[in-house]
């Protein structure tokens, strides 16, 4: 890493140590600091996304949904298009004969992305959505 870093400290419960000894083991980390890095950016976008008002956000929706429902396909494709200002891709995927899982990559403002989520949550034959946010 070839920028200028701050040194703190971290205090933690031997447990909590343990399970991050474990995950940087697992996960191949280079070192604790970069793996309580990896999860401060993780937050701080969590932060950025409950907080800011203005900016922009990228991520995705992904859903899941019966596409036996009334029309589901339609509807779902009717409200994307609404919606192309922040939607810049989406993968459709069939996981069973019922069932699909859709993922919609998302650009802009948190309150548009909020919308277009609760939007979708609402069509019937839509079991589950999750919105995942990344940092800038």
């Amino acid at each position: 890493m070839s920028q200028e870093l701050d040194r703190i400290s971290l205090t933690l419960p031997p447990e909590m140590v343990d399970h991050l000894d474990r995950i940087i083991e697992d996960w191949d980390y280079s070192s604790r600091s970069e793996a309580v890095r990896d999860a401060l950016r993780d937050l701080f976008a969590a932060y950025d996304w409950e907080t800011e008002e203005g900016g922009v956000h990228h991520g995705t929706i992904t859903l899941a949904h019966d596409h036996h429902e009334n029309d589901i396909a339609d509807h779902l494709q009717s409200v994307q298009h609404d919606r192309t200002g922040i939607i810049t891709a989406t993968q459709h995927i069939h996981i069973s004969h019922d069932q699909c899982l859709e993922t919609i990559t998302v650009n802009g403002p948190r309150k548009e992305i909020s919308e277009l989520a609760n939007e979708l949550r609402s069509i019937d034959g839509v079991s589950q959505v999750k919105v995942v946010v990344v940092g800038s």
